[in-house]
């Protein structure tokens, strides 16, 4: 199995193009999609899958009720309300 695809970057360029392309996907479906076409398991993507979009799936997830948002109590760093 011959990803083709260098770094993380390049990775992260190829999801960016599908979501251009598709206008309005996610980047989970576009991972999804770019998987399926080059034949690869998810899994073996998500080793390229870079900090910055790890976030913004995460955003996603959380905005399509998949995961929990995140709470912040209201106490600044130094302990104070």
């Amino acid at each position: 199995m011959n990803l083709n695809i260098l770094t993380a970057k390049e990775f992260e360029r190829h999801i960016i193009d599908i979501m251009n392309d598709k206008r309005s996907i996610s980047m989970i479906d576009a991972i999804v999609m770019y998987c399926e076409e080059k034949n690869i398991e998810v899994e073996t993507a998500a080793a390229l899958v870079s900090p910055r979009m790890k976030s913004r799936i995460e955003n996603e997830a959380m905005d399509l009720n998949l995961m929990a948002k995140k709470a912040r109590l209201p106490i600044d760093e130094d302990g104070s309300y």
